[in-house]
C-alpha cells in the first residue's frame, strides 16, 4: 500500500494530465458525445481527484489541515441538503469537485513537460474549431470555448518562448487573442467577450497585480462575490424596464427573470438550498447562468461559504506562489489572468464550476506552483 501511495504521490501530475485529456476528448469533438459524457464528467472528475488526494491525506491529517474538514463537510452537507429537498443527488458532485480542486491543487506539482503537454492539448482543439466552426454548439458555449482555447494557446506559446527563446512568438499570441475576440463577437457571446477583455487587461497589468495585495484582493472580490451582487443589479435593471440592444440582442438577456425567481425560491430555503430538481417557471430547463450563485441557490449558505472560502484560498495561494516564482513570472501572470477571466465569464454562465472547464481552472492554479 505504501508503494502505491508513493507512486500516486510522485505522479499526481500525470494522473491530472490523463484526466484532462479524457475530458477534452469527450467534450470538444462532437456535441452529442459531449452531452452524453457531461452526465458523468463530474463523477469521473470526483473519483480522479480523490485518487490524487489519497496519498496526501496522512500528511495533511498530521498537520491538522482544516481544509480536509472543509472538504468532508462540503461533501456531507451537500448530500444531506439534497436529500432534504428531494433533489437530484448528482448535483452534490459540483461543490465537492470544487473543494477537492482547491485542496489537490496545493498538493501536486506539474513537471515542465507535463505542463507543456496540457497547454498543447488544450490549444490543439483551437485548430479543429477554426477549421470546422461548430455553429451547432450553443453560441455562448462556443464563444467561451474559443476564449478558453485562446488562453491555452497563449500559455503554450509562452512556455515555448521560455524553452526555445523564440521571442517572436509574442506576435502569434497577439494574433490568437484578437482572433478569439472576433470569433466571440461573431457568436454574439458577450460573456466571452468580457472575459477575453479581462484576460488581456490582467495580462498587461499582471506585474502590478502580483506586487499589490490590495489590487489583487479587489479583483478577486469583484470577480467572485461581485458576481452574486451582479445578479441584484441585473434584476434592478430589469425592473426599471431597460431596453437596449447590443450585438443584435437585448442587453438584458432574460437572466433577470431567472435570477429573480431563484432568489425568491432561495430565500425560502437559505440553509438547504433549492436543489437542482427545482422546476424553473422563467426558463425551459434548470440553468442558473452564474457560477457562484449556482452554488448558493442550489446548495444553501453553509455549503456556499465552504466552497467560496476554499476557492478564494486556492486562488490566493496561487497568487502568493506566482509572486515568488521568478523563473516563470510571465507564465504565472497569464495563469492568474486566466483565473480572473473564468470568474468574469461566470457572471453569466456556470462555466468554471463544471467539467471540463473546472479542469482548466485547476490547471491555471497549478501553473503558478514551481516544480
Amino acid at each position: 500500500m505504501e508503494k502505491r501511495f508513493e507512486y500516486l504521490r510522485e505522479n499526481g501530475d500525470i494522473i491530472f494530465a490523463a484526466m484532462f485529456t479524457v475530458l477534452l476528448l469527450v467534450s470538444f469533438i462532437n456535441e452529442t458525445v459531449y452531452e452524453t459524457a457531461g452526465r458523468y464528467s463530474s463523477l469521473f472528475m470526483f473519483l480522479v481527484l480523490i485518487l490524487m488526494l489519497s496519498p496526501h491525506i496522512p500528511e495533511l491529517a498530521g498537520k491538522r489541515d482544516i481544509r480536509i474538514i472543509a472538504v468532508i463537510l462540503t461533501v456531507g452537507l451537500t448530500m444531506i441538503n439534497l436529500i432534504l429537498v428531494d433533489s437530484n443527488k448528482g448535483a452534490a458532485l459540483i461543490p465537492s469537485d470544487l473543494v477537492l480542486i482547491a485542496l489537490v491543487s496545493s498538493c501536486i506539482r506539474l513537471r515542465e513537460n507535463v505542463r507543456l503537454y496540457i497547454a498543447a492539448a488544450g490549444s490543439f482543439f483551437t485548430t479543429l474549431w477554426y477549421i470546422d466552426v461548430r455553429w451547432s454548439y450553443n453560441f455562448n458555449m462556443a464563444g467561451l470555448t474559443f476564449m478558453l482555447f485562446m488562453i491555452m494557446g497563449v500559455i503554450f506559446l509562452e512556455q515555448l518562448k521560455d524553452i526555445k527563446q523564440y521571442e517572436y512568438l509574442f506576435v502569434l499570441q497577439i494574433l490568437m487573442y484578437v482572433t478569439a475576440f472576433i470569433y466571440a463577437t461573431l457568436y454574439h457571446s458577450r460573456s466571452a467577450m468580457a472575459a477575453i477583455l479581462v484576460f488581456g487587461l490582467c495580462a498587461v497589468c499582471g506585474r502590478f497585480i502580483l506586487r499589490s495585495k490590495l489590487l489583487f484582493s479587489l479583483l478577486l472580490t469583484l470577480t467572485t462575490a461581485g458576481s452574486i451582487a451582479f445578479t441584484f443589479i441585473y434584476i434592478m435593471l430589469g425592473r426599471n424596464g431597460l431596453h437596449m440592444r447590443f450585438l443584435y440582442k437585448e442587453l438584458l438577456s432574460g437572466r433577470q427573470q431567472i435570477w429573480r425567481e431563484l432568489w425568491g425560491a432561495f430565500i425560502e430555503h437559505p440553509f438547504t438550498g433549492i436543489g437542482s430538481s427545482y422546476e424553473l417557471k422563467s426558463f425551459e430547463i434548470f440553468e442558473v447562468h452564474n457560477g457562484f450563485f449556482d452554488i448558493l441557490a442550489v446548495h444553501g449558505i453553509i455549503v456556499f461559504f465552504l466552497v467560496f472560502i476554499m476557492v478564494l484560498s486556492a486562488v490566493n495561494s496561487a497568487w502568493i506562489a506566482a509572486g515568488k516564482n521568478d523563473y516563470d513570472r510571465n507564465l504565472c501572470i497569464l495563469a492568474i489572468a486566466a483565473v480572473f477571466a473564468m470568474f468574469t465569464a461566470s457572471f453569466f454562465e456556470n462555466f468554471f464550476i463544471v467539467p471540463p472547464y473546472s479542469a482548466f481552472f485547476m490547471y491555471f492554479l497549478l501553473i503558478c506552483r514551481e516544480e
